[in-house]
């Protein structure tokens, strides 16, 4: 494809020369012969510096921000093509689209946005429409390390879905991604907010801009699917085409879940409503949070012509998603360890909230840290919650990234102002090691934090973790060292 036919009309171009592309890359050591090379400002380095390393490894041509013109006047001095835009990061996301045919156009998409639920209802979208029969593809966290990729392996995934007779796709689509326009080329076929609260306050600033953020997905789809019992959700609906509205307490809504029952362990079970019709939903999934993720995936997969008998036995066959109050096997069923990905003081909360319903006499155990590198505001938040809530946590690391986890910690125990029943364990092995050994008959622990994750980030580098093997592990020498809990 020509370098012409890629980038924009309404841009400024300089085409001393039209060139074949044939890649593009944003990052100078994966520029190759022929490739268009997008200069982006990210937040630790600039594009615009790499310029002369893109060009000796063979970029033919260069996007770059109308903010520096010192790369305009290098560019023209060396008879290279390019193209000014005032957002390159957008405009990274439009290019590669166009590149890889648009290949959105060629299925529906749905977008799932919002602080917490994206996953658990990504995954029922896509449980329910393969029950009906269609050919579905997720992308989230379960399918990579950021909730939804950026464009050099976005738009080339969405292509080979494409490809591949996919006909529907369902993606997390996270608040940065939204923020810095990654998803801007994409025609959404339904969009669906779950929740807002507090969390990335460190990207977004405030929760307005957060929520405006979160907004930008509403523009770009045709329908929406809206939790109307979040603050946030008239914010939304004005920003959306052809809202419908889900409620677990308002009768006027779309949608309405009434007669809501805690099957505790066992799931939930509750009566969806409609101006049309009334079905009985029965889910697995724990947690009355959940009623309205099930509710929302229902109305998606309704308003796109599923019938409530496949939708009813879609949710009903549901057993959960990894990482999300998943139940570890352990050799013994003197306790039990469950691990969630609650990584923020809301998710938290609900989670405790929720094992608590089933909890029995034992103890609840909530073993914990916070991300470095991230949100501030929530640590001691998340102190609070877990001091209020569980009978005993243990304060440890989640992905200390650049920090010292030590100094994460410090910031957790702010927000423990009584005389909360804890202990600090920095190496998160260690700390669940000693969950396992001290645990008590009919106790429940939870790892909270990492969920689906395989891996550690700290200062010196990304490591191999697995929460589960790490309790399975522990478990097995308590036994054979001691012969029973």
């Amino acid at each position: 494809m020509k370098f012409s036919e890629l980038v924009s009309e309404k841009t400024r171009l300089s085409l001393p020369s039209d060139p074949d592309i044939g890649g593009i890359a944003s990052d100078s050591e994966k520029a190759a012969p022929g490739c268009l090379f997008v200069c982006i400002d990210g937040m630790h380095s600039d594009g615009h510096s790499f310029i002369d390393e893109a060009a000796s490894r063979g970029a033919a041509a260069f996007v770059i921000s109308q903010s520096h013109p010192e790369a305009e006047e290098k560019l023209t001095s060396a008879g290279i093509p390019f193209a000014v835009y005032a957002d390159t990061r957008e405009a990274e996301a439009v290019i590669t689209s166009r590149f890889f045919g648009d290949p959105w156009k060629d299925m529906k998409i749905f977008a799932v946005t919002g602080t917490n639920g994206k996953t658990t209802v990504v995954s029922l979208l896509d449980a329910i429409f393969q029950a009906a029969g269609y050919s579905c593809r997720t992308v989230g966290t379960l399918t990579g390390r950021l909730t939804t990729p950026d464009p050099a392996v976005l738009y080339p995934a969405l292509r080979s879905f494409a490809d591949s007779g996919t006909q529907y796709v369902f993606m997390e689509a996270s608040s940065h991604a939204l923020a810095l326009g990654k998803l801007t080329p994409i025609r959404f076929a339904c969009g669906i907010f779950t929740n807002l609260t507090p969390e990335h306050l460190d990207f977004h600033g405030d929760m307005e801009h957060y929520a405006g953020a979160k907004a930008k997905l509403f523009a770009s789809s045709d329908r929406a699917v809206i939790n109307a019992d979040d603050c946030r959700s008239q914010y939304m609906a004005e920003r959306s085409h052809s809202p419908l509205l889900c409620s677990v307490k308002r009768s006027d809504t779309d949608f309405y879940a009434k007669n809501i029952t805690n099957c505790g362990v066992y799931g939930i079970r509750y009566d969806l409503m409609t101006t049309d019709l009334v079905f009985k939903i029965r889910s697995g999934i724990p947690g009355l949070f959940n009623v309205m993720n099930t509710m929302e995936a229902a109305a998606a997969a309704l308003s796109e012509g599923i019938s409530p008998e496949v939708i009813r036995g879609a949710v009903c066959g549901f057993s959960g998603v990894r990482g999300r109050l998943e139940r570890v096997r352990l050799p013994t069923n003197d306790f039990a360890v469950y691990i969630d990905f609650a990584h923020t003081p809301d998710a938290l909360e609900n989670i405790l909230l929720t094992v608590r319903q089933f909890s029995g006499n034992g103890r609840i155990v909530v073993l914990f840290g916070c991300g470095g590198d991230r949100d501030r505001t929530k640590r001691p938040a998340m102190g609070a919650v877990a001091a209020r809530l569980s009978d005993f946590a243990i304060i440890t690391a989640d992905n200390s990234r650049s920090e010292r986890t030590e100094d994460i910690i410090s910031e957790i125990l702010s927000g423990i102002t009584s005389e909360g029943s804890y202990t600090v364990i920095p190496d998160r092995k260690e700390a669940i090691y000693y969950a396992i050994a001290t645990a008590r008959k009919g106790d429940m622990i939870l790892l909270c934090g990492k969920g689906h994750e395989e891996y550690e980030i700290m200062p010196d580098g990304i490591h191999p973790f697995s929460e589960k093997e790490t309790a399975q592990n522990a478990c097995a020498e308590y036994l054979r060292l001691h012969g029973e809990f």
